[in-house]
């Protein structure tokens, strides 16, 4: 990995969360341990290579963001990320905000890395 970083000037990468989500009519608020609020739609972080995440250095483009609709079908949500810093990728973890909702399910499609 450290010879493609060497050899790479710019690199992007295509992250796809499948979500399927009940009807509208739930809350999409909940209450965390420490008692503060916390939106059920809020962004995931990204943690690059560099073990940077997307709330400082690395942030993705967000093309599609379909996994807000709750509308018992299944929607997507689509985050690219391109870079002229190449260590930054590939993402190596994400955390995201789990879904309070009795059905809600995702799916995460991981895409190739490409440096140029």
């Amino acid at each position: 990995m450290k010879f493609l970083h060497l050899l790479s000037s710019e690199a992007s990468q295509r992250i796809t969360f499948h979500c399927l989500g009940d009807p509208a009519d739930k809350t999409k608020e909940k209450f965390s341990s420490s008692g503060s609020m916390q939106r059920e739609d809020s962004k995931p972080w990204f943690i690059g290579w560099n073990k940077h995440t997307s709330n400082t250095l690395l942030e993705p483009h967000l093309i599609q963001d379909e996994c807000k609709i709750q509308d018992g079908s299944w929607h997507q949500s689509h985050f690219v990320f391109h870079t002229q810093d190449s260590r930054q990728l590939p993402i190596i973890d994400i955390q995201e905000f789990s879904s309070s909702l009795p059905n809600h399910r995702k799916h995460l499609e991981i895409g190739p890395v490409c440096f140029l």
